[in-house]
C-alpha cells in the first residue's frame, strides 16, 4: 500500500500537532521543577531535629515518591517525543516537509543541545537531588542515616539517572530510525 501524502490541511495539522507536543514537552518540565519545589519544600522538618536522631522514615519516603513521580513524567515526555519523531518521519519519507528532512540530517551529522538533552539534564538533576535529599537532610543537621532507606534512596537515584541519562542521551528506546522504517515499509 502506497502512501497517499499529505494535503495541504494535513500538513497544517500535523505541524500543529508537533508544535503542540513540543509544548506539552516544556509543560512537563516546568511541572517538574515546580513540583519539587513544592515536594523539597514539604520535606524539609519544621522544628530543627535533635543532632543524633535519625532521619525520618518521611523523608525517605518522600524523597523515593518525589523521584518516582519525577521519572513518571519523564517517560511521560520521552513518549511524546516518540509520538512527535512518528509524525515528522512521516513528513519527511512523504516528503511533505524540506524541513524535517533537513534537520534530520543535521541532527545526525552534527551535536546539538536542544529539546531532549536540556529537558534530560533538567529532570536528571531534579532526580539527583530529590534522592540525596536524605543525605542533604542528614548532613544538615547531623542526622544518622537508616541504612535500609538510605540504600533505597541511593539505588532508585542511581536507577534515575542511569535511566534519563540513557534515554536523554543515547537515545534508548528512541523509534526515529524505526518510525521512518515503518513509513517506507507502509509505502511499498
Amino acid at each position: 500500500m502506497a502512501l497517499l501524502k499529505p494535503n495541504d490541511d494535513d500538513k497544517r495539522k500535523l505541524h500543529a500537532e508537533v508544535n503542540q507536543i513540543v509544548n506539552q514537552r516544556l509543560v512537563l518540565t516546568t511541572l517538574a521543577v515546580t513540583l519539587f519545589g513544592g515536594a523539597i519544600a514539604w520535606l524539609i522538618p519544621r522544628d530543627a531535629p535533635k543532632p543524633g536522631n535519625t532521619v525520618p522514615t518521611a523523608t525517605y519516603l518522600g524523597a523515593l515518591l518525589l523521584t518516582t513521580v519525577l521519572f513518571a513524567l519523564f517517560v511521560l515526555a520521552h513518549h511524546l517525543a516518540r509520538m512527535m519523531r512518528t509524525i515528522t518521519a512521516y513528513l519527511q519519507e512523504t516528503g511533505a516537509s524540506n524541513w524535517e528532512k533537513d534537520w534530520a540530517v543535521y541532527r545526525e551529522r552534527f551535536g546539538y543541545l536542544g529539546y531532549t538533552k536540556p529537558q534530560a539534564i533538567v529532570f536528571l538533576l531534579l532526580g539527583i537531588l530529590s534522592s540525596a535529599f536524605p543525605l542533604v537532610i542528614s548532613l544538615a543537621w547531623s542526622l544518622a542515616f537508616r541504612s535500609t532507606l538510605a540504600s533505597v534512596c541511593l539505588i532508585a537515584g542511581v536507577a534515575y539517572a542511569l535511566l534519563v541519562w540513557g534515554m536523554g542521551f543515547r537515545q534508548w528506546f528512541a523509534n526515529e530510525g524505526r518510525a521512518r522504517e515503518q513509513w517506507r515499509e507502509l509505502d511499498k
